[in-house]
Formats: structure tokens, C-alpha cells, sequence
């Protein structure tokens, strides 16, 4: 349901329904386009999405970035719907003609009120009853023939069938073992928490633990919050993300066949595309993005020592080159350490102690052993997501993982799946009832963050689940292609 008063709002509810066709769990781009593609393919269904804490904008990617944060894809193939990734640039366009081009990299906030607006023009559209309850879902039983689920509030929902739409999985904040008491203030778990880019006083050193895309975003929320002092980047590795290459240069066709192999015969593949991509005078980045389309597969014929191969020895390099940034934003960063506002050291935090007043005194072991010690006003966490499910602190994944609902897949990244995003319980037989879109795919997909892969993943997940309702209740149709009058009121939680 959306407000009707304003196109980029959708109205949440503490209101729980007690029984639905399909409940999502979350909120951010993968739930919200699961539940749009439940109300096209199956018209007339019950409804209801589930978010602990919703944001502005969808998700903490666009629900909790400011107004200048960047996308990483450019616009051009930013759509929220897989058969039209051109829509979000249509819709810049409608807003700011020729500001943005197709090839660029837009503001993050833009996007999602585009999500917010796409959705929320086709939940006002939809025949189906629909909900957005505000409250956490904690653990899910099995019934014989439904799901039940249990809330944070205590109370629960039945639903005949369940799409789980978790975001990254965060992982222990990097001083959690190290930390000896130093006063919580000082300790930023979340950037994207309000008021977590103001420190007092504005000149005082922060300390960075991460040197990814969310560290980059941190340093310019920083600045643009009016920070002033030096902020210190620490990372195992004590690399930036590498820049995205200007516009022109489309990736190579390349068979799969030249991606055979294990994980050094594929990097060395990438590496000559480069190589050859670099010598006909195009950029080395369209021959890494050569192997996008096959990613997947390559990643399901290495077997479980060879993935974790590549995790352990690759996978920082990796993430340089595939994850790169805008290079305006570095740009910024090469310009702060110019000026030595910025410093990046490769270590760990090894200790942290209480410093003068509520200050940080934090002990940075580098790579050959030497160590230094930084006094600080604030430490950021940046170190991104968790890489094991099984240290994951969120209560439902925990829940699902003791009970045998789901069960990690073979390198421990995320939840086995089906090819339909069924979860494969402790039986290894797949759910019927339960489906998967988003990050906890990534041990067995990899791609498995941006929304060219969610929004396939959401519409193959909710096709699904509206089968299996039709098969079930009688009267339920699914529809292949939705055709619906708009109403005049949104719809509500009966």
C-alpha cells in the first residue's frame, strides 16, 4: 500500500495480519520487487511484506546514504525490471532532461525514489490486498500445509508460502575482540545510522576500519557533514577500489569456454582480455566485464576447494577490479591524500583503549609486524559484509540455520537454493513453501548483490511462489500478463 499523497511513500503499518497468500521478509529493492511481481502474477492475492526498520528509501544501499552518494551502475541499466533496464534512465530523463546521461553514475537517493515510485504506482494499481507491517520476523515453524511466522513483537502470521529477501549479512564489528571498554559513542557499528557523520570537534581524527566502496562513502559523508581532521583508512590490504572506465568501451563477446579452469587459469583468462583490450587501445575494465554473463557458471564448475581458493588468496583482488568506483569519487580520494587529509595503512586494529576524555586509542598491527598507535574521536566500521553465514547475528538466519529450515551451502557464504530460489532444508530436498533472493545466494550464485541479478531473482522467486498459491486455494489465477485498472484508494490490511 502507498500513500496516495505522495508517489514516494509507502504506509506502513504496526497492524499484523493473521493469515496471507505469501509474506516477504525485507524491505529493500529484492522484497519490494518480489512483492511487485506477487501482485502482477496473481491478481486478487493477500499480501504482506515484513521490514524491521524501514528507512526513507529502500534498504540501507539507498535508504541510508546521502544526497550526493553514488550509484556503482550506471544508469542505463538501473530499471527495476529485468525485460526493461532502461526505465530508471526514462525516468531521470522525465526528471532532469539531458542532466544525466545513460553511462553515468547517479545520485543513490535517486534511485530509490524512483524504487519508491515504481512501486508505489504499482501497489496502487494492484487488485491484491497488501500490507507493510513494520516488525522483525525472528524464527518460522513449518505446518503441514503453510508457514508461520513469528514476530519481534510476539506476534505471528501464517502464510502459504514465504520469500526471504535478507539484505548482505553484516558481519562483527572489527573491534569486537578487541575492544577494552572505550566509550560506545566513539564507535560506529553503522555508518548509515543518523547523526553518525557528526564528531565533535570537527577537526579530530576518525579511524576507518575498511578501504571498500563503503569506506569511500563514509570519508565524503564526512566531509560534506563539515568534518575537518585527518581520517585514517586501515585495511588488510591498503587498497582503493579501482575506477570505472570511461564510457565507450563495451565489454567483449567471449565464450564461456575461455573461462575453463580453476581459479588461476580464469584470472589469468581475465588478465590477457585486459591485456588485449588494453593493446587494440580500449580499457582493461571491458575486458574484465567480459566475464559477467558467465560468472555464475564459472563459479558452480569450481568445486568447494577451489571457491575457498579463491576467497582466501583472490578474492581482495578481485573486488578492486570488480567493484570499481566512479573516478571522480577517487578522484576526491588522490586529492585527499595529496593534501594529507587522508592517509590508507595497511594492518589490523590489534587493541583498543579508552584514550583522554571519550577519545579512542587505537593500536594498528601493519603487515611486517610494526605497530602504531592513532587517538581518535570516532571509528568507523567499513570492513562490509560478513563472509560466513554461520557467524551471522541475524536472529532469523540463526533460527533457520538450527532448525534445518536452511542450510549453508558448501564454503559457508550464504543458503543453499534450488535454481528457483526454493532453500534446500537440512533434508536437502527443496522447500516448496520457502524461497531466497539476494546476498545469502552468493555461495552459490557469487553475483549476487546488484540489481541486475535481484531483479531476475525477485521475479523468478514470486512467479513461483504465485504457482504454488493458484495450485492450492481454489479461486486463486495466475496471471502471466497483469492487466489493471488504477483505483482511487490504496490498497489496505484486512
Amino acid at each position: 500500500m502507498s500513500d496516495d499523497r505522495d508517489p514516494t511513500t509507502l504506509r506502513w503499518t504496526d497492524q499484523v495480519p493473521p493469515e496471507v497468500d505469501v509474506a516477504v521478509v525485507g524491505g529493500g529493492f529484492s522484497g519490494l520487487m518480489s512483492l511487485v511481481h506477487l501482485c502482477r502474477a496473481l491478481p486478487g492475492g493477500r499480501f504482506a511484506l515484513l521490514e524491521r526498520r524501514p528507512l526513507p528509501f529502500p534498504g540501507i544501499a539507498y535508504g541510508g546514504c546521502d544526497a550526493r552518494h553514488l550509484l556503482n551502475v550506471p544508469a542505463g541499466r538501473m530499471g527495476a525490471f529485468p525485460d526493461d533496464p532502461a526505465a530508471f534512465h526514462r525516468w531521470l530523463e522525465g526528471r532532469a532532461p539531458g542532466r544525466f546521461g545513460a553511462h553515468e553514475f547517479v545520485p543513490r537517493a535517486m534511485f530509490g525514489e524512483y524504487l519508491l515510485e515504481t512501486v508505489g504506482r504499482e501497489l496502487r494499481a494492484a487488485s491484491a490486498r497488501v500490507c507493510l507491517v513494520r516488525d522483525a520476523v525472528v524464527h518460522l515453524e513449518r505446518l503441514p500445509s503453510a508457514m508461520e511466522l513469528l514476530l519481534a513483537s510476539g506476534r505471528s502470521m501464517v502464510a502459504h508460502a514465504v520469500i526471504m529477501a535478507p539484505g548482505l549479512p553484516p558481519a562483527r564489528a572489527p573491534w569486537s575482540r578487541v575492544d577494552h571498554r572505550v566509550p560506545r559513542r566513539a564507535l560506529v557499528a553503522n555508518p548509515w545510522e543518523a547523526g553518525a557523520f557528526r564528531v565533535e570537534p570537527p577537526d579530530a581524527d576518525v579511524l576507518v576500519v575498511g578501504s571498500g566502496l563503503t569506506a569511500i562513502d563514509v570519508v565524503q559523508g564526512l566531509r560534506r557533514a563539515g568534518h575537518r581532521g585527518t581520517i585514517r583508512m586501515v585495511s588488510r590490504k591498503g587498497r582503493l577500489p579501482l575506477a570505472h572506465a570511461l564510457p565507450g568501451d563495451a565489454p567483449p563477446q567471449v565464450p564461456l569456454e575461455r573461462f575453463t579452469g580453476g581459479p588461476a587459469r580464469v584470472l589469468r583468462a581475465l588478465r590477457e582480455l585486459a591485456h588485449e583490450q588494453m593493446r587494440a587501445g580500449r580499457s582493461w575494465q571491458a575486458g574484465l566485464d567480459a566475464i559477467r554473463p558467465h560468472v555464475t557458471a564459472v563459479w558452480r564448475s569450481w568445486t568447494p576447494v577451489q571457491r575457498r581458493r579463491f576467497l582466501r588468496h583472490a578474492r581482495p583482488l578481485w573486488e578492486i577490479h570488480r567493484h570499481r568506483a566512479p573516478a571522480a569519487v577517487l578522484q576526491d580520494m588522490t586529492n585527499e591524500m595529496k593534501a594529507g587529509s587522508l592517509t590508507i595503512e595497511r594492518g589490523d586494529i590489534a587493541a583498543m583503549h579508552p584514550g583522554p576524555g571519550e577519545s579512542v586509542e587505537a593500536l594498528v598491527r601493519g603487515a611486517d609486524g610494526s605497530e602504531r598507535v592513532h587517538r581518535v574521536a570516532r571509528v568507523f566500521n567499513c570492513i562490509g559484509p560478513g563472509m560466513s553465514v554461520r557467524d551471522t547475528v541475524d536472529p532469523l538466519i540463526g533460527s533457520m540455520l538450527r532448525s534445518g529450515l536452511a542450510v549453508a551451502d558448501e564454503v559457508g557464504l550464504g543458503l543453499r537454493t534450488d535454481a528457483a530460489g526454493r532453500l534446500l532444508g537440512a533434508d536437502e530436498r527443496p522447500d516448496e513453501r520457502l524461497f531466497l533472493v539476494g546476498a545469502f545466494r552468493r555461495g552459490e550464485l557469487w553475483e549476487s548483490t546488484a540489481v541486475p541479478e535481484l531483479r531476475a531473482q525477485a521475479a523468478v522467486a514470486a512467479g513461483a511462489a504465485a504457482e504454488l498459491v493458484a495450485r492450492e486455494l481454489p479461486g486463486a489465477k495466475v496471471a502471466r500478463v497483469a492487466t489493471r485498472a488504477g483505483r482511487d484508494e490504496p490498497a489496505g490490511c484486512d
